[in-house]
């Protein structure tokens, strides 16, 4: 709601429902993508369409491919020592190479936001030129870039952008406790775009900024585009905010990452918190798992130094393509509610807007008629964003509003069923709350998986611990799935599953130990705590608890003996530990009456007395049965 350009209606005019309304604008492609949306308030004649663009659009006002000359050219610039202490001695140096030769190069340094001052770098003989850094104080920000001429009098900059672009030093503060566990990220800014950055106007902007950074390994970043992160309630608050860091495709972070983000949030409070359910996901086995790793964060602001989660793989591109064949080219959509803010700086409706106080509306996945714009702001296409396709996200939302029979019977060509039961048990465990799984209409990420075009539920967001009493079933859309008998077998199932192997006191003992040592202004010990009162819960504690929901039932064929062959109907109990049921020929196709019966045809081998069947778990046979045979 922040990143456009808006007008109000002359004279407090108020829109007609009944009354047809053309709309009019004059609009130019410059760059980026060619789609303009344009609507009234709350989505209301909401249009999208797409402004001519040249096939070939050429570098107005800027060199090209096929200039004589673009001046000298740069590779290499660097400044070192990364952080040197004030007095020590640093430069900056850089590789300049020109077919007409180097005439000249001089290093241009601004301290503190002050004015740039010139300093003449020399030619070390081998091509590399170098100058002196000025070290005179503890916490100075130094930003430089290099001017260099060539023989015919060419000039060019390095970085490109010069005195815009964002190379940038620091000197040592001592801002890194000796006691820190974490490998550190520092972020460098000048000061004018740490103030920009943090305006209160400006808080719920996308747009990037530039900055440097620096990997606990000493890898150095120029020009990274940075800006804040969280939600419109988030980013206000100090303890909430983070950032989000983009990457030059030349220098990716860690050799992978084009963008990455700081997460400093835990709910309404700050900490890394939700790591615990990410290890739970990634070791139960869930293809929605992030990867995420930790840093302690140097920002340009002091009360927002300390541990951060790195949160490196998410819902992306990356994760997509190395999870699914042809990933990449699958449609992803970030399910959200649509947060207003209700002031102006200035008092004015054509004030600019703060992003608090806000009010905001939202709605379950459901049919918002045939129109795109409808669904354009609740299901927000993260990537391919060129196709501005939402016919299967449309078809999915439509299913939900489906009568009884008519959504069972086709919800499972909309949706992957079983990956959905999973995804539900992983977010009814961790017992976090604000959340798709717990009943919000936001926080989850939506994926139209190529080949089968079903729908993929990716939780998200899963850091705001309330209540470890919460209940297990949370969504109505949960219930409907679970209408069906196989499919209420299959999610308790998921859920017992997890338990056993990832969401029990033995396993998470050990992340409480290890995290509790790496952030010990953490609270792990209580985390760790909470997690055990909910696993108790969940399994036996709720009125819809796993246990409660399904009672524990021997694995037994209850058909009456003796029976008759070649082949017989068998019916029997099974608790939700058995994955499937082998017979004389292999698995057998079993239906499920309810969530402990079953019933399967099987055949019965010539000459046997007793027929055995066996039952097998996640670790292979865990039970068997046998009836008399005639």
């Amino acid at each position: 709601m922040h990143n456009h350009a808006e007008i109000t209606l002359a004279d407090g005019h108020e829109i007609d429902p009944a009354t047809v309304y053309r709309i009019s604008f004059r609009a130019r492609w410059i760059s980026g993508t060619n789609q303009l949306n344009t609507r009234l308030y709350f989505n209301r004649l909401a249009r999208t369409v797409r402004l001519p663009r040249p096939a070939l659009g050429g570098t107005p006002g800027a060199p090209n491919s096929v200039a004589a000359s673009i001046g000298p050219t740069c590779r290499g610039l660097a400044h070192a020592p990364i952080l040197p202490v004030a007095g020590e001695a640093a430069s900056v140096s850089v590789d300049l190479s020109d077919p007409d030769g180097i005439r000249s190069a001089t290093l241009h340094v601004a301290v503190n936001g002050g004015d740039f001052a010139p300093v003449a770098m020399a030619d070390a003989g081998d091509g590399r030129y170098r100058a002196p850094l000025p070290t005179d104080a503890a916490g100075d920000r130094l930003h430089f870039y290099v001017e260099a001429e060539d023989g015919a009098g060419r000039r060019s900059m390095c970085p490109p952008d010069g005195p815009a672009s964002r190379a940038l030093a620091r000197v040592d503060d001592g801002r890194l406790p000796r006691d820190a566990t974490l490998p550190p990220i520092r972020l460098w800014m000048t000061p004018a775009d740490e103030a920009l950055l943090h305006q209160d106007i400006e808080l719920m902007s996308n747009g990037r900024l530039g900055a440097t950074v620096v990997d606990g390994d000493g890898t150095v970043f120029y020009d990274v585009g940075v800006r804040l992160k969280g939600s419109q309630r988030g980013r206000p608050q100090s303890n909430r905010l983070g950032y989000s860091l983009g990457f030059d495709p030349e220098q990716l972070f860690r050799g992978v990452y084009s963008t990455v983000s700081l997460d400093r949030s835990a709910g309404v409070n700050y900490g890394q918190r939700e790591m615990l359910i990410d290890l739970v996901m990634a070791r139960a086995g869930s293809v929605s798992a992030e990867y995420n790793d930790l840093g302690w964060l140097l920002s340009p602001r002091a009360e927002h130094h300390g541990p951060v989660q790195l949160q490196l793989a998410r819902y992306g591109s990356l994760m997509l393509a190395n999870q699914f064949e042809d990933g990449g080219d699958g449609a992803l959509y970030e399910f959200e509610l649509v947060y207003y803010p209700t002031t102006t700086d200035d008092g004015t409706p054509t004030g600019r807007k703060r992003p608090t106080p806000d009010l905001v509306v939202g709605t379950a996945p459901r049919s918002l008629g045939e129109d795109p714009e409808a669904y354009r702001h609740v299901f927000q296409v993260k990537n391919n964003r060129d196709r501005d396709d939402f016919a299967a996200i449309m078809a999915f939302a439509q299913a939900f509003d489906l009568p009884g029979d008519v959504f069972v019977a086709q919800i499972a060509d909309v949706i992957d069923v079983d990956q959905w039961l999973r995804t539900f048990a992983f977010s009814a465990l961790c017992g976090a709350v604000d959340h798709f799984g717990d009943g919000a209409h936001h926080n989850v990420q939506f994926y139209v998986r190529p080949g089968d075009e079903r729908v993929l539920f990716f939780p998200h967001d899963l850091d705001f611990y309330r209540d470890a009493r919460r209940p297990v079933v949370a969504r109505a859309e949960l219930r409907r799935l679970l209408a069906v008998p196989a499919w209420r077998r299959a999610f308790y199932g998921h859920l017992h599953d997890v338990l056993e192997v990832a969401y029990n006191e033995d396993w998470l003992a050990h992340w409480r130990d290890h995290l509790g040592a790496l952030l010990p202004g953490q609270d792990f010990a209580g985390h760790y705590a909470f997690m055990v009162e909910r696993m108790a819960f969940v399994r036996n504690g709720s009125p819809d608890a796993l246990e409660a929901a399904v009672p524990v039932v021997p694995f037994a064929i209850t058909t009456p003996a003796p029976i008759a062959g070649p082949e017989v109907e068998l019916e029997g109990t099974a608790w939700i530990d058995v994955r499937s049921i082998v017979g004389p020929d292999g698995p057998i196709d079993v239906e499920w009456i309810d969530a402990q019966t079953w019933r399967a045809t099987v055949r019965v081998p010539g000459g046997v007395r007793v027929l055995r069947i066996e039952a097998l778990g996640r670790g292979g046979v865990i039970a068997e049965a046998s009836i008399a045979v005639e």
